[in-house]
């Protein structure tokens, strides 16, 4: 249901204006909803029950949601928790609708995940001014990665300082592609950018088949990417990834260079040399308890295992505990 309230219209561009998903089963509320925000360059989708919100938030991926409470076969409780519990969705910036003026209630879908919220009855430039405020915050503070929609480093430092502080045991898997320089050479960098979603969304189609929900999924930049885990589940993510990237990444290669497996390409000094189809190194440090003194210095093991892991070919996974703390 793009480009307007009854669903006609072909699917936007990337590169237009943000766009926010509208989920409300009041199809003439969604109808004005939609053209107050137009005259904010702001592009709408809209689903009339929860389920359908779900899969649209996880599909098109929007710039913010706005959610009414009240909905059909799921309720705005249940759709908010779904979308705080996916990794696709989790950071999306959600504005609640509500009819209830309690404090207590606002308080806790505040606390449950939601960004903001408005009461009906509403005027309808309050909520565009709401809207573009909420957008404005996530671009400021949220440091998301626009190619996976992935906190970045200084999220991913912090959330390692945290689990460090708790003293539990846990894995940190540094996932990085293999050879992206050359398959940009060979390929251009749009499929460049594709093969980097295509190692996200297996990263993300991973973590979910696991219900692995208190995982942590980071983007540092460019191909590299981290994922802070339960020792139990470490090697099964990282195997699970390797395997679905293999599947993702495939169709990303011209068909002549599948049938061969692989691909003619430059390297860095120069010379012409013969590369695999997209492989995907990954390492993984532990982080026993009082093993690592700082956030740093567990990144640098993991980071020294994936070198290591890239140096051997094919997709790799290597796994260490790292020295001692103060060592």
């Amino acid at each position: 249901m793009m480009g307007g309230v009854d669903g006609r219209g072909a699917p936007p561009e990337p590169g237009q204006g943000p766009l926010v998903l509208v989920i409300d089963d009041d199809r003439d509320l969604c109808e004005v909803i939609v053209e107050a925000l137009e005259p904010d360059s702001l592009r709408c989708a809209v689903a009339h029950d929860g389920r359908t919100g779900i899969e649209m938030a996880v599909d098109l991926r929007p710039d913010l949601i706005i959610l009414d409470l009240i909905l059909p076969n799921v309720s705005g409780d249940e759709v908010l928790g779904r979308l705080q519990a996916d990794h696709r969705t989790r950071y999306t910036p959600v504005v609640l609708v509500t009819a209830s003026n309690s404090s207590e209630e606002k308080v806790r879908h505040l606390r449950a995940g939601a960004d903001d919220y408005i009461t009906k009855p509403f005027d309808l430039s309050e909520l565009a001014a709401r809207v573009l405020t909420a957008l404005r915050r996530a671009r400021t503070l949220g440091g998301l990665n626009p190619l996976s929609g992935l906190p970045g480093n200084a999220a991913i430092f912090d959330e390692i300082a945290r689990r460090l502080a708790r003293r539990e045991p846990f894995a940190c898997l540094y996932v990085d592609l293999d050879h992206f320089k050359s398959f940009n050479d060979r390929y251009g960098f749009t499929r460049g950018d594709e093969l980097i979603r295509a190692l996200a969304s297996s990263i993300f189609d991973t973590v979910a088949a696991l219900g692995c929900e208190d995982c942590f999924l980071g983007h540092i930049g460019g191909d590299d990417f981290v994922v802070l885990a339960g020792l139990d589940r470490a090697r099964t993510l990282a195997d699970g990834i390797v395997a679905s990237f293999t599947a993702h990444s495939r169709d990303l290669h011209d068909e002549v260079d599948r049938v061969s497996g692989g691909y003619e390409a430059v390297d860095r000094r120069g010379r012409r040399i013969r590369w695999s189809l997209a492989t995907v190194s990954i390492g993984i440090a532990v982080a026993d308890a009082g093993r690592f003194a700082s956030p740093a210095a567990l990144a640098q093991v993991a980071a020294e295992l994936k070198v290591e892991a890239k140096r051997q070919p094919g997709s790799v996974v290597l796994e260490r505990r790292g020295p001692a703390k103060g060592h």
